[in-house]
């Protein structure tokens, strides 16, 4: 059985990679700038959202496990437009919007294991895995959302990690 194609794997290898080196560099500078902060969640939102895309349309026999991709897709790459074009506004209620995001796409993952696990696909517990440590970090959000300053953006950088990490683990181990 045929799965992602090979780019859409290195895709996510690659985006996933870059989401680890951001959150690392936001665990290593807390006191990032709002704007800065904004820019570099806009910039990964919008290729996040790409890359949701290019993995629906390269998905060949496990497209069927990637349709909400497509929508995931768009729907990150208009936030992340709407956070680069008002990034003062946004940062506002962002919290609560990166906790529905992760928790959403939490929820995707975990589907998305057990889809993979159905289809004989070897890895889908790593996924899984990174899916549920995903929504742990998405609770943290929801219920600190007005949470400010460092610990907003140790758990922007957790956010990154975690999904970078999953990301990895997709390109890795969805045939």
């Amino acid at each position: 059985m045929s799965g992602l194609g090979t780019g859409t794997k290195i895709g996510y290898i690659v985006i996933g990679i870059i989401s680890c080196i951001a959150g690392i560099w936001l665990f290593m500078y807390p006191a990032v700038e709002e704007q800065v902060l904004g820019m570099v969640m806009g910039w990964l939102m919008i290729f996040y959202g790409i890359m949701a895309i290019v993995s629906y349309f390269s998905a060949d026999a496990l497209k069927p496990i990637f349709r909400f991709n497509i929508w995931f897709g768009i729907l990150l790459i208009v936030f992340g437009i709407v956070l680069l074009t008002n990034i003062h506004g946004t940062m506002n209620f962002l919290g609560i919007l990166v906790g529905i995001f992760l928790l959403c796409d939490a929820a995707l993952r975990c589907w998305l294991a057990f889809e993979l696990k159905n289809t004989g696909v070897k890895g889908w517990g790593f996924i899984l895995l990174f899916a549920i440590l995903m929504a742990i970090v998405a609770f943290f959000f929801l219920f600190n959302p007005g949470s400010s300053g460092y610990l907003l953006t140790i758990l922007i950088g957790a956010m990154f990690l975690t999904q970078g990490i999953t990301d990895v683990s997709v390109g890795i181990f969805a045939m």
